[in-house]
């Protein structure tokens, strides 16, 4: 099975599951982000030329990831249900369309070039997410342990 296919059904794994109202389950919370530390392992992986400016360019899209989750994260509805006592979490449209834009930019620029720069950017880009799944799944944690500390007193 080819690296793309492999990422793309990742994707749709992750979209389906971002677009719903869901019950949130902290013992849950790493499957998806290990999925991308996963996928971006594998891109990383056969690349044969890791230099320290791939490097550098691999841990700036990750702050940036890392940004651009704790702002979708601050976005997404956290609530508990008051007639079932769950607490659940949905992703807010803005934060589902910010998602999917730098995926598509990221398979975007796989597609343009076999050159070294533009596969270092083309796994660089694949931080951005990473970061922001990993950024967004630790500001909804803390608003489940905020509403878990409200729920017990």
């Amino acid at each position: 099975m080819s690296t793309l296919s492999i990422y793309l059904i990742v994707l749709v794994i992750i979209l389906l599951r971002m677009g719903r109202e869901k019950e949130i389950q902290p013992s849950r919370m790493w499957i998806t982000p290990a999925l991308f530390v996963w996928l971006a392992y594998s891109s990383i992986s056969h690349s044969l030329n890791l230099t320290v400016l791939s490097f550098l360019l691999y841990l700036v899209c990750l702050v940036v990831g890392l940004g651009i989750g704790l702002w979708r994260g601050s976005m997404d509805k956290v609530r508990l249900n008051p007639s079932t006592g769950k607490v659940t979490s949905q992703s807010s449209i803005g934060g589902i369309i910010i998602f999917m834009a730098v995926m598509l930019l990221r398979l975007l620029v796989g597609y343009w070039g076999k050159e070294h720069a533009l596969v270092s950017l083309s796994n660089a880009l694949l931080f951005i997410p990473l970061g922001s799944i990993c950024a967004r799944r630790y500001v909804i944690y803390m608003k489940y342990q905020r509403l878990q500390g409200q729920r017990r007193y």
